[in-house]
């Protein structure tokens, strides 16, 4: 018996099967890939704590747990991470801090939909350099830290101050 393929039926059992074929390959596909995934992002992260303290690839990272998680890079400089909100979504970044615990010795932001050229800016070498060098505590108080915001970024810009100003304070004392 000859089967019609222009049939209704035909094309529908066609695609049914098509359907069920590539979706199967597609959760196979993404099963195999979440180890890679997961070893990249933890790479991925490894990398912008070391950009942040300004150390190489080779650089010893020592998570040290509590209520406020801290970094510890080659046993000396501490690596903050801080969440915040910009314009589009959410914004993230690491300050490291010197070991007398009150300069900043840099830092990294990253973003997942900031507007590229506007708010985007924010993990250009250029605007993350200007951290480095400045004060960030005196006698143990948190000082807000002043930076240059990106010109037609402004939520973005305070989101980034906001966050640092929100993060910080958790780990100084800071005036009433």
């Amino acid at each position: 018996m000859k089967r019609d393929i222009n049939s209704n039926g035909y094309i529908f059992l066609y695609i049914s099967i098509l359907t069920v074929v590539v979706a199967v390959l597609l959760t196979g596909s993404s099963l195999w890939l979440q180890p890679y995934q997961q070893r990249n992002k933890e790479n991925e992260k490894r990398v912008k704590i070391l950009e942040a303290a300004g150390v190489g690839e080779n650089g010893k990272i020592e998570l040290i747990e509590g209520e406020h998680p801290i970094y510890l890079v080659n046993d000396s400089i501490s690596v903050v991470p801080m969440q915040g909100k910009g314009l589009w979504g959410p914004i993230s970044g690491y300050i490291a801090i010197a070991p007398d615990g009150k300069t900043i010795v840099g830092a990294n932001f990253d973003h997942k939909s900031e507007t590229p050229g506007l708010g985007g800016e924010i993990t250009t070498e250029k605007f993350q350099s200007q951290f480095k060098g400045k004060q960030i505590a005196s006698d143990g108080y948190y000082i807000p830290v002043e930076f240059d915001a990106i010109t037609g970024a402004t939520k973005t810009s305070n989101g980034v101050k906001d966050m640092i100003d929100n993060t910080m304070q958790q780990y100084y004392w800071h005036e009433p």
